[in-house]
C-alpha cells in the first residue's frame, strides 16, 4: 500500500513539472525528450538484471507493442497540451477517467462483465465531470476536451498492456512504449518543424522529472502489484491528484476553484466505486482489468 501511496506522489511530479518546462518548449519536443528517457531507464535496469535478451524475444506480442506507442504518443501528447492550457491540479482530476474508459474497453474487447455497481461509479463520475465544467470558459473546456480524447487513448493502452504482459515483463513493455513514442513523436516534430532543443537547464529537469516521476512511479506501481491486488494498488493510486494539488500549490501557488475541486472529488469518489465495483468481478484467473501501462 505504501508503494502504491509513493507511486501516487512520484507521478504528481510529472504534472507540475511538465508545467513548469512547456513554458519553454513545445509538447512535441518534450515527449521525444520525456520518452526517450523513460525508455532509457528502462534498459538499464534491463541491462542491471541481466534480462536485456528479453528485448528482442522472436514471440514478443510485438502488434500489441507497436499499437501501445502509437496510442501513447497521441495520449501523452494531447496531455501535455492540456497542462499548457489549464491548472495541472484539474488535468490530474480528469485523466483519472482512464479507468472508465480502461473498463468499458475491457467489456468491448476482451468480454470483460460489467456489473450494476460499476456503473454506479462510471455515472459518479460522470456527474463530477459536469460540475467540474459547469460554466467553464472556453480554455478550460478545450483542455477537459483534450484530457477526455488522452483519457480515451489511455483506456486503449491498457487494454494492449494487458494482453502485452501475459507474454513479456512490464519492463520490457515500458521500454517498447516508450521507445515508440519518442520515435513518432520525433517523426512527428521533424515533419512539422515544432523540434526544439531545449536548454541545458530544462534537459536537466526532464531528466529529473521522467526519472522520479513517470519511470519510478511506474516501477513503484509494479511492485506494489507483487504485493497486493491490482484494484486495490490502483484505488490508492487514484489519491494522485491530491498529490498534484499539494505540489501545484508549492510550484505556482494556484490552486483550482473550490467548484472544480469539488468536480475534482466526486471525479474520484465515481472511481473508487468503479474500482470496488470492477474488484467483484474477477475472471478465472483472478485478474482484474485495472491496470495503468
Amino acid at each position: 500500500m505504501l508503494l502504491s501511496l509513493a507511486s501516487a506522489a512520484c507521478m504528481g511530479v510529472t504534472y507540475v513539472a511538465s508545467k513548469y518546462v512547456l513554458r519553454t518548449i513545445n509538447p512535441e519536443t518534450f515527449v521525444v525528450f520525456w520518452f526517450a528517457m523513460g525508455s532509457f531507464y528502462s534498459l538499464l535496469l534491463l541491462t542491471k538484471q541481466g534480462r536485456r535478451r528479453e528485448l528482442f524475444q522472436a514471440d514478443n506480442p510485438w502488434k500489441q507493442l507497436m499499437g501501445l506507442g502509437v496510442a501513447s504518443a497521441v495520449a501523452i501528447v494531447l496531455f501535455f497540451y492540456a497542462i499548457q492550457l489549464i491548472d495541472p491540479a484539474i488535468v490530474s482530476f480528469y485523466t483519472r477517467a482512464d479507468n472508465v474508459f480502461a473498463v468499458l474497453m475491457g467489456v468491448l474487447f476482451l468480454r470483460e462483465r460489467f456489473n450494476s455497481f460499476e456503473g454506479v461509479g462510471v455515472a459518479i463520475a460522470l456527474l463530477g465531470s459536469l460540475v467540474t465544467t459547469y460554466r467553464g470558459g472556453q480554455m478550460l473546456m478545450i483542455g477537459l476536451g483534450l484530457c477526455l480524447i488522452s483519457s480515451v487513448m489511455e483506456g486503449i493502452t491498457v487494454v494492449l498492456v494487458k494482453i502485452a504482459v501475459r507474454k513479456v515483463s512490464p519492463l520490457v513493455v515500458i521500454f517498447y512504449r516508450s521507445l515508440l513514442a519518442s520515435s513518432l513523436a520525433l517523426i512527428y516534430g521533424f515533419l512539422t518543424g515544432r523540434l526544439q532543443m531545449p536548454s541545458a537547464q530544462v534537459f536537466l529537469i526532464i531528466m529529473a522529472a521522467s526519472l522520479g516521476g513517470s519511470f519510478m512511479a511506474n516501477v513503484t506501481y509494479y511492485a506494489a502489484l507483487a504485493r497486493i491486488d491490482v484494484t486495490r494498488a490502483t484505488a490508492i493510486k487514484t489519491m494522485q491528484p491530491f498529490f498534484v494539488l499539494l505540489a501545484a500549490y508549492l510550484a505556482f501557488t494556484t490552486l483550482p476553484t473550490s467548484q472544480q475541486l469539488l468536480g475534482g472529488a466526486i471525479i474520484v469518489m465515481g472511481i473508487l466505486c468503479l474500482l470496488y465495483g470492477r474488484r467483484m468481478v474477477r475472471k478465472p484467473e483472478g485478474v482484474t482489468l485495472v491496470l495503468e501501462p
